[in-house]
């Protein structure tokens, strides 16, 4: 079977860089996505795509794959309510950006589903955080 989580990873970063609506989400700062754990001092706002879980469907006649991504948005702004109001809009964003067919090397993106959202305050009390997840059901091209 072919690991589709890497060709993933590329895509979902690419739709979210080219959405007008998440770019503006950070305007007027640069739009910050991270793959792995965020620098310590990471400017705010920004997008942690969260490790994936892939379940294994293969047959005889295909590789498939079932993938539950995740999708971080971490704001400080100003006060608690502009920073939950900030991840909000990016989160809002995010949906509607990866709710759709992704462009996948090596695999072919048969069907997807928005699944939900769960908006948070962090320990820190000033940091709003969203939860954006996503299941998307692939098949190897190669």
């Amino acid at each position: 079977m072919t690991d589709p989580s890497l060709a993933i990873q590329i895509a979902i970063e690419a739709a979210l860089r080219a959405s007008g609506a998440v770019v503006g989400g950070f305007s007027p700062s640069a739009v910050r996505i991270y793959d792995m754990s965020p620098p310590l001092d990471a400017p705010f706002p920004h997008i942690l795509i969260g490790d994936d879980q892939i379940i294994g469907d293969d047959t005889e006649c295909a590789s498939s794959s079932e993938i539950a991504v995740t999708v971080h948005v971490y704001a400080r702004d100003g006060t608690p309510s502009q920073s939950r109001a900030k991840a909000k809009l990016i989160a809002g964003a995010v949906r509607d950006a990866l709710t759709r067919q992704l462009t996948l090397e090596g695999h072919v993106c048969d069907d997807w589903i928005y699944d939900d959202t769960q908006h948070m305050t962090d320990p820190d009390r000033l940091t709003a955080h969203s939860v954006v997840r996503f299941t998307y059901w692939t098949t190897a091209t190669a």
